[in-house]
């Protein structure tokens, strides 16, 4: 009787036994269906949108970026997703950054209807949702977005030829403000490599929700490959040098890591390709914007160009508007850096059917300082000039022949034809809120 009782007590210790292990397997299970726990964070995500559709895809100008960033030390405080699209149909990748070798991610894991291996890298919603899904996964205490493609100054960046679309300007301002209000502050750092878009008017899009903008005033210059003899020719940014400064330095501030990326960036020229641009050039005025101070120079460019607009349009409009247009800026073929505005962009675009004709903000305020501006001379000038090197944290460009000596990192629309004005100039948040889309449709060039 007494075996057969100890039996059974420990017949029954038993089944607690296991029904105690199965009912914290069953918690455990429960707990895993709510999600795993919160990864930790790190000190930065960098989500890098490398748009590689058409020649620059020819080219391999993102294969050979992501060549150079593959050559980064890895460091697990910082992370780095990249979204690379070639020319090809169904050649989008998710890419998770390795030395030596990048992890190649389900494009699902973002979106379960992105089934087809393409995106439209020029649509804000399909760029958003990479933003989102990298900060919930990747956590860090400070972010970076990286857009790389071809540039059109305040008409935006990233055409996706496959899709007929791209990122205008006010796209890019309402997905970063999106995104910043997922993440619940500011992006730390907007960086670009494209043409032309170190302009005041991005800027002041980008204002209400990122720290620091990098962009450059020229037309860029960017890298080439040939992969299968392993030839591998960098551009302007030097990718590898940039994110490795980052890796080596992870507690890095935007500010240190914006500095870093100006510091690190290559001028080119000069140089005379591809065959349409008429005239050789430089890639070299780069910029780093501190965007807390943009709003001050967007209320002085505000001030003088509603003087100049009265000038244009008053009494004596034909003699100043000569004045302007001769004198003050010069005409684009026949420069004198002593005399005119340093301007960027008398070529053509990339596809050879628009001209942009971007003035250096300074240049044009300093001349319009001078004796030499005649009834023209503007009392805003000094205002404008502070207000620049407030905005600016530091420069690049080329001061020997044929570069770019007074440029200050900063340039502004002025098109070079009252003919080639685009109306969607208007819809650009620094055109809504100044009268400098008002002064330059009053100038009737010649």
């Amino acid at each position: 009787m007494k075996r057969n009782l100890i039996i059974g007590v420990s017949a029954v210790l038993v089944v607690l036994l296991v029904l105690g292990a199965a009912l914290t397997m069953m918690g455990k299970e429960e707990k895993g269906a709510k999600g795993a726990p919160e990864p930790t964070p790190g000190e930065w995500t960098s989500l890098i949108w490398m748009c590689g559709e058409g020649d620059l895809g020819e080219w391999n100008m993102m294969l050979c970026n992501l060549h150079f960033l593959e050559e980064v030390e890895d460091n697990e405080r910082v992370n780095v997703l990249i979204v690379l699209d070639k020319e090809e149909e169904g050649d989008t990748r998710l890419l998770e950054l390795r030395q030596g070798g990048s992890i190649e991610l389900n494009l699902t894991d973002v979106d379960p209807d992105w089934t087809t291996g393409e995106l439209n890298t020029g649509d804000g919603d399909t760029l958003l949702k990479f933003l989102k899904w990298g900060a919930d996964n990747y956590p860090a205490k400070r972010y970076n977005v990286h857009l790389s493609n071809h540039g059109g100054g305040w008409r935006g960046m990233c055409w996706d030829v496959l899709s007929g679309d791209h990122l205008d300007l006010p796209e890019i301002g309402s997905t970063c403000d999106a995104f910043r209000e997922h993440i619940g502050r500011n992006i730390d750092v907007l960086s670009t490599e494209g043409c032309l878009v170190g302009m005041v008017e991005f800027a002041y899009e980008l204002e209400s929700s990122c720290d620091y903008f990098v962009g450059g005033s020229t037309y860029g210059w960017g890298s080439d490959a040939d992969p299968e003899n392993d030839v591998w020719n960098p551009g302007n940014w030097q990718y590898d040098d940039c994110w490795g400064a980052l890796s080596e330095d992870p507690t890095m501030s935007g500010e240190e890591f914006a500095v870093a990326m100006g510091e690190t960036f290559l001028p080119y020229g000069p140089w005379r390709a591809p065959p349409y641009i008429p005239k050789k050039g430089y890639s070299d005025v780069f910029g780093v914007f501190n965007l807390s101070n943009v709003k001050p120079l967007v209320e002085a460019l505000d001030s003088l160009s509603g003087e100049l607009l009265s000038r244009v349009t008053g009494i004596g409009q034909s003699l100043n508007q000569a004045l302007l247009i001769n004198t003050v800026l010069g005409h684009p073929e026949y420069q004198s850096p002593d005399l005119y505005t340093e301007y960027f962009s008398h070529q053509m675009d990339w596809v050879g059917n628009a001209v942009y004709t971007n003035y250096d903000v300074y240049d044009l305020a300093y001349q319009l300082s001078k004796p030499s501006a005649g009834t023209l001379r503007s009392s805003y000038s000094d205002e404008v000039m502070e207000a620049v090197g407030d905005l600016m944290i530091m420069y690049r460009n080329t001061i020997e022949d044929g570069g770019h000596p007074d440029a200050h990192g900063v340039s502004i629309y002025l098109p070079y034809r009252s003919s080639s004005y685009n109306p969607a100039y208007g819809d650009i948040q620094f055109s809504k809120e100044t009268q400098w889309d008002e002064f330059i449709q009053a100038v009737h060039w010649t």
